[in-house]
């Protein structure tokens, strides 16, 4: 009999050596692509195996309202090349789809599983640790900033893989290997890690609802923080670059950021359902197929954004939201409040509390990674949001035990 844990868990290890760690070395550079896939079809026979379609109701959802822009791009728009359209589509699809196979399936990683996972996490930050410091670091990660989403990742693994029985050697060691991130020197990274620092440390249950000066002035001290060590990328994205200076004043040799210079125009002019798939500040917009929308809108002159040269034109996230409208965007934000309610524990158990601390970590590192990147896209996002899957899973199962408990009593 196939064990659908196991095929899950091989997946999940296949994802973070070939979809993540080594990702770069691959000659294949679409493995994520591929594996994310196989997650897929592993859906498939879960359903038809198991009969508990129930469980998938929303990725059927995502699924439909996917189909919808991309009928949409195809034809009453067409900015792009098909080929190109059908591509996004599934890019677009793969967070999702690695979210709900660990949601839904009802397969997770046992004892041994997890205290392989602890090992490999560490094992592969010291190598990693290892190559930069001896001067490999770009010709293996080929990037500095892998460093910091590499890190991250392996510190939110190490992390769920403990929570149950979390010692003072995990968080020393979980703390180790998000301390390897600095390696990236990203401002970005540093923003998630006086927020983590912050979450595990000071944060406690019920602290915004009975929240007092001292704790204000402490969020306060936070806050500064993380807008101190990213000061650089906000300067970059939304002061020198002229999204707030105007637009006579916006330079253009920045292709990240006149991509958010010309998002609220792109927005504006296609209101409702966006400009569609393929047409916008993703990869499949400049290096599958070149949109016509750049033409429009003057950022085919810029650097980084050529017809035939744009290797800039995906290395962001929030700007490509415009291909989808105020309809999508109000359907994407509503998934993470519903990610988020899900997340938020009835009942401060130890376990229930670690696992939000973890959620809430997945949701900051999905978002702060998005105003400069798109890993929400790749492989670390795929990773970032099977684990978000499972905690969600896991925090819904403890409700549901309470649930029963209190209907007991």
């Amino acid at each position: 009999m196939i064990s659908l844990n196991k095929i899950f868990y091989g997946l999940f290890i296949l994802m973070l050596i070939v979809g993540v760690y080594t990702y770069q070395l691959m000659w294949f550079q679409s493995s994520d692509e591929l594996i994310t896939l196989l997650f897929a079809l592993l859906c498939i026979l879960d359903i038809l195996s198991n009969k508990n379609h129930q469980r998938y109701k929303g990725l059927f959802v995502i699924i439909g309202v996917m189909t919808f822009y991309l009928l949409y791009s195809l034809f009453a728009l067409s900015y792009n090349t098909p080929y190109a359209i059908l591509y996004d589509f599934f890019i677009q699809l793969k967070p999702f789809i690695a979210f709900y196979v660990a949601y839904s399936i009802g397969v997770g990683f046992n004892g041994s599983q997890k205290l392989f996972l602890k090992k490999l996490s560490l094992s592969l930050s010291v190598i990693m640790l290892i190559i930069v410091l001896s001067g490999f670091g770009k010709e293996f990660f080929v990037h500095v900033a892998y460093y910091g989403i590499i890190s991250t990742l392996l510190f939110l693994i190490y992390y769920y893989c403990s929570y149950q029985n979390m010692s003072r050697t995990d968080t020393v060691i979980m703390l180790c290997i998000l301390m390897v991130g600095f390696l990236s020197t990203r401002s970005k990274f540093y923003g998630f890690f006086v927020f983590a620092v912050y979450i595990l440390f000071l944060y406690k249950p019920g602290i915004l609802s009975r929240i007092r000066l001292k704790q204000w002035i402490m969020i306060c001290l936070v806050f500064c923080a993380v807008l101190y060590v990213a000061w650089g990328k906000i300067d970059y994205y939304f002061i020198s670059s002229g999204f707030l200076l105007g637009e006579e004043e916006m330079n253009y040799s920045f292709a990240r950021a006149a991509l958010y210079v010309q998002a609220p125009q792109v927005l504006k002019d296609h209101l409702f359902l966006g400009s569609g798939l393929a047409s916008y500040a993703t990869y499949s917009s400049g290096e599958v197929g070149y949109s016509h929308v750049y033409g429009l809108y003057d950022l085919d002159r810029v650097w980084g954004l050529l017809e035939g040269d744009c290797p800039f034109v995906s290395d962001t996230f929030f700007p490509e939201l415009v291909q989808f409208g105020i309809v999508g965007i109000v359907l994407f934000f509503y998934f993470w409040v519903w990610v988020y309610k899900k997340i938020k524990p009835t009942e401060a158990t130890v376990e229930s509390i670690h696992l939000y601390k973890i959620g809430v970590l997945i949701l900051a590192f999905v978002f702060i990674e998005s105003v400069a990147g798109s890993a929400f896209l790749q492989g670390g996002g795929i990773v970032a949001m099977i684990l978000l899957g499972l905690v969600v899973r896991d925090i819904s199962r403890i409700k549901e035990k309470q649930q029963f408990r209190l209907s007991n009593e």
